[in-house]
Protein backbone atom coordinates (compact mmCIF):
# COMPACT_ATOMS: atom_id res chain seq x y z
CA UNK A 1 0.00 0.00 0.00
CA UNK A 2 2.86 2.38 0.83
CA UNK A 3 4.32 1.96 -2.66
CA UNK A 4 0.98 2.58 -4.36
CA UNK A 5 0.35 5.76 -2.36
CA UNK A 6 3.87 7.02 -3.04
CA UNK A 7 3.51 6.36 -6.77
CA UNK A 8 0.14 8.13 -6.85
CA UNK A 9 1.72 11.17 -5.19
CA UNK A 10 4.68 11.15 -7.58
CA UNK A 11 2.42 10.71 -10.62
CA UNK A 12 0.21 13.55 -9.46
CA UNK A 13 3.26 15.76 -9.04
CA UNK A 14 4.44 14.85 -12.53
CA UNK A 15 1.04 15.63 -14.01
CA UNK A 16 0.50 18.91 -12.18
CA UNK A 17 1.60 21.91 -14.22
CA UNK A 18 4.13 24.06 -12.43
CA UNK A 19 3.61 27.78 -12.06
CA UNK A 20 7.32 28.37 -11.53
CA UNK A 21 9.66 28.60 -14.50
CA UNK A 22 11.46 25.33 -15.04
CA UNK A 23 15.22 25.24 -14.85
CA UNK A 24 17.77 22.86 -16.28
CA UNK A 25 18.98 20.24 -13.81
CA UNK A 26 22.65 19.86 -12.99
CA UNK A 27 22.63 16.69 -15.12
CA UNK A 28 21.25 18.76 -17.99
CA UNK A 29 24.01 21.36 -17.64
CA UNK A 30 26.60 18.59 -17.54
CA UNK A 31 25.03 16.95 -20.61
CA UNK A 32 25.29 20.14 -22.67
CA UNK A 33 28.79 21.03 -21.46
CA UNK A 34 29.95 17.49 -22.18
CA UNK A 35 28.75 17.73 -25.77
CA UNK A 36 30.10 21.22 -26.37
CA UNK A 37 33.46 21.08 -24.66
CA UNK A 38 35.21 24.32 -23.72
CA UNK A 39 37.50 26.57 -25.73
CA UNK A 40 38.66 29.94 -24.44
CA UNK A 41 39.98 30.79 -27.91
CA UNK A 42 37.70 31.13 -30.95
CA UNK A 43 37.80 28.18 -33.37
CA UNK A 44 35.85 27.16 -36.45
CA UNK A 45 33.34 24.39 -35.85
CA UNK A 46 32.67 21.63 -38.40
CA UNK A 47 30.44 24.03 -40.34
CA UNK A 48 33.17 26.69 -40.47
CA UNK A 49 31.40 28.98 -37.98
CA UNK A 50 33.54 30.79 -35.40
CA UNK A 51 32.75 29.42 -31.97
CA UNK A 52 33.95 30.11 -28.41
CA UNK A 53 33.30 28.99 -24.85
CA UNK A 54 30.84 26.11 -24.68
CA UNK A 55 29.92 26.01 -28.36
CA UNK A 56 28.72 29.61 -28.62
CA UNK A 57 28.64 31.39 -31.98
CA UNK A 58 27.26 34.66 -30.62
CA UNK A 59 27.76 36.84 -27.58
CA UNK A 60 25.01 38.12 -25.27
CA UNK A 61 24.66 41.29 -27.36
CA UNK A 62 24.07 39.23 -30.52
CA UNK A 63 27.43 39.95 -32.11
CA UNK A 64 29.13 37.03 -33.83
CA UNK A 65 32.24 35.33 -32.51
CA UNK A 66 35.20 36.21 -34.72
CA UNK A 67 38.62 34.81 -35.47
CA UNK A 68 41.09 35.83 -32.77
CA UNK A 69 38.48 36.27 -30.04
CA UNK A 70 39.33 35.00 -26.56
CA UNK A 71 37.26 34.61 -23.43
CA UNK A 72 37.94 33.98 -19.75
CA UNK A 73 36.57 30.96 -17.90
CA UNK A 74 34.10 33.27 -16.13
CA UNK A 75 33.12 34.82 -19.45
CA UNK A 76 32.55 31.36 -20.93
CA UNK A 77 30.42 30.35 -17.93
CA UNK A 78 28.37 33.55 -18.17
CA UNK A 79 27.89 33.10 -21.91
CA UNK A 80 26.88 29.47 -21.40
CA UNK A 81 24.33 30.45 -18.75
CA UNK A 82 22.92 33.19 -20.98
CA UNK A 83 22.34 30.83 -23.92
CA UNK A 84 20.99 28.04 -21.70
CA UNK A 85 18.53 30.58 -20.31
CA UNK A 86 17.49 31.40 -23.89
CA UNK A 87 17.02 27.69 -24.61
CA UNK A 88 14.80 27.28 -21.54
CA UNK A 89 12.07 28.84 -23.69
CA UNK A 90 11.48 25.20 -24.61
CA UNK A 91 8.81 25.08 -21.89
CA UNK A 92 6.86 27.92 -23.50
CA UNK A 93 7.21 26.33 -26.92
CA UNK A 94 6.03 22.93 -25.68
CA UNK A 95 2.99 24.56 -24.07
CA UNK A 96 1.38 24.64 -20.65
CA UNK A 97 -0.96 21.71 -21.29
CA UNK A 98 1.88 19.31 -22.06
CA UNK A 99 3.62 17.62 -19.15
CA UNK A 100 7.21 16.56 -19.71
CA UNK A 101 9.64 15.01 -17.24
CA UNK A 102 12.83 16.78 -16.19
CA UNK A 103 14.98 14.48 -18.33
CA UNK A 104 12.79 15.28 -21.34
CA UNK A 105 13.06 19.00 -20.65
CA UNK A 106 16.85 18.80 -20.25
CA UNK A 107 17.25 16.84 -23.50
CA UNK A 108 15.07 19.36 -25.36
CA UNK A 109 17.10 22.25 -23.94
CA UNK A 110 20.28 20.47 -25.06
CA UNK A 111 19.15 20.10 -28.66
CA UNK A 112 17.75 23.65 -28.67
CA UNK A 113 21.06 25.00 -27.33
CA UNK A 114 22.74 23.36 -30.31
CA UNK A 115 20.28 24.03 -33.17
CA UNK A 116 18.73 27.26 -31.91
CA UNK A 117 15.29 28.23 -30.69
CA UNK A 118 14.10 29.16 -34.18
CA UNK A 119 14.90 25.75 -35.64
CA UNK A 120 13.43 23.94 -32.66
CA UNK A 121 10.24 26.02 -32.72
CA UNK A 122 9.38 24.82 -36.25
CA UNK A 123 10.61 21.23 -35.86
CA UNK A 124 8.63 18.04 -36.16
CA UNK A 125 10.33 17.06 -32.90
CA UNK A 126 8.46 19.82 -31.08
CA UNK A 127 5.22 18.96 -32.87
CA UNK A 128 5.43 15.36 -31.70
CA UNK A 129 6.33 16.36 -28.13
CA UNK A 130 3.26 18.60 -28.03
CA UNK A 131 0.99 15.72 -29.06
CA UNK A 132 2.46 12.89 -26.96
CA UNK A 133 5.81 13.41 -25.17
CA UNK A 134 6.42 9.66 -24.84
CA UNK A 135 5.90 8.88 -28.53
CA UNK A 136 8.74 6.49 -29.41
CA UNK A 137 9.15 8.12 -32.85
CA UNK A 138 10.49 11.22 -31.09
CA UNK A 139 13.83 9.37 -31.03
CA UNK A 140 13.84 9.52 -34.85
CA UNK A 141 13.23 13.28 -34.73
CA UNK A 142 16.36 13.84 -32.65
CA UNK A 143 18.31 11.90 -35.26
CA UNK A 144 17.13 14.19 -38.07
CA UNK A 145 19.47 16.91 -36.74
CA UNK A 146 22.83 15.29 -37.58
CA UNK A 147 24.10 17.02 -40.71
CA UNK A 148 26.09 20.14 -41.46
CA UNK A 149 25.93 21.55 -44.97
CA UNK A 150 24.27 18.34 -46.18
CA UNK A 151 26.91 16.03 -44.69
CA UNK A 152 26.21 13.69 -41.77
CA UNK A 153 28.56 14.47 -38.88
CA UNK A 154 29.32 11.49 -36.64
CA UNK A 155 29.73 13.74 -33.60
CA UNK A 156 26.15 14.97 -34.09
CA UNK A 157 24.90 11.41 -34.58
CA UNK A 158 26.54 10.53 -31.24
CA UNK A 159 25.11 13.63 -29.54
CA UNK A 160 21.56 13.11 -30.84
CA UNK A 161 21.64 9.45 -29.86
CA UNK A 162 22.68 10.38 -26.32
CA UNK A 163 20.11 13.20 -26.14
CA UNK A 164 17.37 10.81 -27.26
CA UNK A 165 18.54 8.16 -24.78
CA UNK A 166 18.47 10.79 -22.03
CA UNK A 167 15.04 12.03 -23.15
CA UNK A 168 13.61 8.52 -22.83
CA UNK A 169 15.44 7.60 -19.62
CA UNK A 170 13.17 6.94 -16.67
CA UNK A 171 13.42 8.36 -13.20
CA UNK A 172 14.69 5.59 -10.97
CA UNK A 173 13.58 4.85 -7.44
CA UNK A 174 10.60 7.17 -7.62
CA UNK A 175 8.93 5.41 -4.67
Amino acid sequence: MKIAVCCVIVLAALAAPSLAARTVSQEGYDLIKGFEGLSLVAYQDVGGIWTIGYGNTRYQDGSAVRQGDTITQQGADDLFQYWVDQSVKVDRLVGTGVVIRQVQFDALVSITYNIGTGAFSTSTLLSKVRVFPDNPTIRDEFLRWVDVNGQVVQGLVNRRTKEADYYFSKVENMC
